[in-house]
């Protein structure tokens, strides 16, 4: 059995959903992540892993069914921490979901591209070719994805009042629609789990769909969503459902914490990140683009957590554009 599988195997105890205590207690971290299946999942179990053989605690992963759901808890210190996009914890800390969340990053970790997705069959290649169609427009538990998927029509050229616009709970509910036919489009992050299940699964497999038109630029899409580019997917053997160059949206993944977490927890889970991310990266493919360089990307959309500025500095990799950064995100 591989490393990957081998920290499955020893997470099967401590993962799943449990009573909620502290983030903190019992010698315990919690990690909150999307739900099964999806690329926050996958890559959030081998963090867990990773910590609790390097600290010594118990790590306990723990789904919902998605990120508008835990960051609150997040905030509250209910869980120790979570995986979340730049678009959402924006979002969250500008208070544009209702009551603000006070929340802080310890370290970027890999950029993340989502793009709609249509059964091949459909015949289906950019966004541009929706107007009519039934599109996942709305994720009811993925606040930020809601967000994205209208951003994506917008830089296509197209309002949501020209798509037969479709309401679900979240990634996986939105990949059943489209199996079972119920729905034309949704958007999901490339090459998870779930879009290699449906890929296998449709005859005639899936199309992801180029953002297309005169606007559909990054520049266009950061003006739209803060946080948000454009990016182009080229085929490779790991994503069999990508036949031909595809222009997709991104955004960067961080992890996140509330600023009550003390600063010599959030210190130890930071060093021990640090010293995981090489395996990380050889067992988990998609977290190819990620760098021990770029865990303090100047990307982030809510502040770092003082413990982490303070390791950014003994590491050397504390810039000017971070400091100015933090300060402008302040409150």
């Amino acid at each position: 059995m591989n490393w990957q599988g081998i920290k499955a195997v020893a997470l099967a105890g401590v993962m799943g959903i449990c009573a909620i205590a502290p983030a903190v207690a019992d010698n315990r971290y919690t990690l909150a992540t999307n739900p099964q299946g999806t690329i926050y999942y996958t890559i959030g179990g081998g963090i867990a892993a990773a910590l609790q053989d390097a600290l010594g605690k118990q790590v306990t992963l723990q789904p919902f069914t998605g990120s508008s759901v835990y960051i609150p808890m997040i905030d509250a210190g209910e869980v120790t921490m979570g995986l979340n996009s730049s678009l959402d914890l924006g979002d969250w800390y500008k208070g544009e979901n209702g009551t603000p969340a006070d929340l802080r990053v310890l370290a970027r970790l890999w950029p993340l591209q989502v793009g709609f997705v249509a059964k091949a069959d459909l015949g289906l290649k950019s966004v541009s070719e929706l107007g009519g169609k039934r599109v996942v427009t709305d994720f009811s538990a993925l606040s930020a994805m809601s967000k994205l998927n209208v951003a994506m029509l917008k830089l296509a050229g197209l309002d949501t009042d020209k798509v037969d616009g479709v309401r679900t709970s979240g990634l996986g509910p939105g990949m059943e629609g489209l199996t079972e036919g119920s729905l034309d489009v949704t958007s999901i992050a490339v090459g998870i789990p779930l879009t290699q299940q449906a890929h296998a699964t449709i005859p005639g497999g899936i199309r992801y769909l180029s953002v297309d038109g005169e606007g559909a630029t990054s520049a266009e899409a950061d003006a739209l969503y803060a946080g948000m580019y454009l990016t182009v997917i080229q085929p490779s053997a790991r994503l069999p459902e990508v036949t031909e160059p595809v222009t997709v949206s991104a955004f960067d993944v961080f992890l996140t914490v509330s600023p009550n977490l003390p600063d010599e927890d959030a210190k130890a889970i930071l060093a021990a990140l640090s010293e995981a991310l090489p395996q990380l990266k050889t067992d988990y493919p998609a977290l190819g683009a990620a760098s021990i360089e770029a865990l303090s990307s100047p990307t982030n959309t809510v502040p770092y957590h003082p413990a982490a500025v303070a390791y950014f500095k003994e590491q050397g990799q504390w810039s000017d554009e971070n400091a100015a950064r933090d300060v402008k995100l302040a409150r």
